[in-house]
């Protein structure tokens, strides 16, 4: 057998050239914009995570949930979206940021008349407000406060409405609460005027009586105490001032006592017409518990009573400030009504029957019936100064309402005569600087410059002696004994 090494050696196998390697061309890498997508919770950690609100939440604090998700990515507008701070899965949000959401969507919800979801808004800031702020913070009486007028507004619920108003006053009357700023302090007497307001009210519900009066007028007290706060805002003070006129009012038709809800309505009247004007819509619940005001004195009082004269009046004031026909119809014949009872029980010289005859005369002369505003005018003119004197004010206003009536008749001269003798009186009772004066002295110069008054003047001044400073004498001066000499 032949050993390997006996074959001859075979010729090497040529090498082949190494390879030559080209290098592959590079592709730019370019970032295409996409919508970014949401976080994982593995980018984060094992222990600590951010999970989104949920779509109710988020859309109350952005508004803006619907309308993004009908828009295309590309136009969709970026909205920063609140996220829960969550810690092994507890929600770390401070409780002042709850509160002040809880704030926000218990009066979302209030405008929506969503009911149940307010009320539960409500007790949730309450318990916040206890953890923010402490058990005896004047906070914590403003929510329990706001608690008890959506049990009672809301709800109807008055017992409940009570309960929290009580919480709320024990909170308030056993702190002490100071502050520096006159701010805080107006807010802290609208805490204590609401508190007062609101059990007011559910007392009133529930028929104690007493107890409600009482805490209205409590209400009314804090109110002008409130007046006396520097840089207060006029316009919610006289929204207070109304709001527990209202309720007084409203106490006192529910105790059978026309009287005193008419005067209350009437000064609820007067607020809401200096706040919001005389077409408010917020006068029609006024003028509808002044009806019923009167109605309940007809079936309370015996005829011809001076309680039904009271109302009557009220009622007759409200038509007569609708501005309409038959508002002044029913005025005309409310004011009727009371000036024959307050003629009977007061007699035509008290002021009251006096003030019934002035007002009867102004509506009067809006309906048109000037001659028979004239004819109450005079018949009214010897009442007035036997009561109030003949220089007082209540007669300088019966001739300045003459003269202008008869300026709008056109007769000049009687006109002018009633306004100048309103002149005189307002010029010695307050002076001829004062407004009223000058005003009567404005319309008597434009009188004086129409061209009948101011012929008929010229020729009067023309038939008048002159005035000569040397007067002639028959005799010397010196007396008898000069005549001697």
């Amino acid at each position: 057998m032949a050993d390997f090494d006996d074959f001859p050696p075979s010729d090497p196998e040529p090498e082949e050239p190494p390879a030559v390697v080209t290098p592959a061309p590079v592709i730019p890498i370019v970032d295409i914009p996409t919508a970014e997508p949401p976080p994982s919770p593995s980018q984060h950690g094992d222990d600590q995570s951010t999970v989104r609100d949920s779509p109710s939440e988020e859309e109350t604090e952005t508004g803006q949930s619907e309308v993004d998700s009908e828009r295309p990515p590309s136009t969709r507008r970026k909205t920063r979206r609140k996220k829960k701070r969550l810690v092994n899965g507890v929600d770390m949000t401070p409780p002042a940021e709850l509160l002040r959401k809880a704030e926000r969507r218990a009066k979302k919800y209030r405008t929506d008349k969503k009911v149940d979801e307010c009320i539960a808004e409500l007790v949730r800031c309450t318990a916040l407000s206890r953890v923010v702020y402490g058990d005896g913070d004047w906070r914590l009486a403003e929510a329990h406060t706001n608690l008890a007028a959506g049990y009672l507004e809301l709800r109807g619920l008055a017992p409940q409405a009570q309960q929290h108003a009580e919480m709320s006053r024990s909170i308030l009357l056993g702190g002490v609460h100071t502050s520096h700023s006159s701010q805080t302090k107006a807010r802290i007497l609208e805490v204590l005027v609401n508190m007062h307001l609101i059990l007011g009210r559910a007392l009133t519900s529930q028929k104690k009586f007493r107890e409600a009066e009482h805490s209205l007028n409590r209400a009314s007290k804090v109110c002008e105490e409130r007046l006396k706060v520097p840089g207060l805002n006029s316009l919610e003070q006289t929204d207070l001032e109304t709001r527990v006129a209202i309720a007084q009012g409203k106490l006192y038709l529910a105790d059978k006592n026309p009287s005193k809800a008419a005067r209350f309505m009437e000064k609820a009247e007067d607020l809401i017409k200096e706040n919001h004007g005389e077409d408010s819509v917020q006068l029609i619940p006024v003028y509808q518990d002044l009806g019923r005001a009167h109605s309940i004195s007809g079936v309370s009082y015996e005829s011809g009573s001076v309680e039904i004269g009271r109302t009557a009046y009220a009622l007759a004031m409200a038509y007569s400030a609708s501005n309409i026909a038959e508002g002044e119809a029913s005025a005309e014949t409310y004011l009727e009504e009371c000036l024959g009872i307050y003629q009977v029980a007061y007699g035509p010289h008290h002021p009251d029957t006096l003030r019934v005859q002035d007002e009867r005369s102004r509506l009067l002369v809006r309906m048109g019936k000037q001659e028979e505003a004239l004819e109450a005018l005079r018949f009214n003119l010897r009442p007035k100064m036997e009561a109030f004197g003949e220089y007082s004010e209540e007669v300088a206003e019966s001739y300045q309402l003459s003269g202008t009536i008869r300026l709008t008749q056109g007769k000049m001269e009687p006109a002018l005569k009633s306004l100048k003798k309103a002149h005189m009186i307002q010029s010695n009772l307050f002076g001829a600087g004062h407004k009223k004066a000058k005003a009567t002295q404005q319309l008597i110069d434009m009188i004086t410059k129409t061209p009948s008054v101011a012929a008929k003047q010229t020729s009067t001044d023309s038939k008048k002696p002159h005035f000569s400073a040397i007067v002639g004498r028959n005799t010397q001066l010196g007396g008898f004994k000069a005549a001697l000499f």
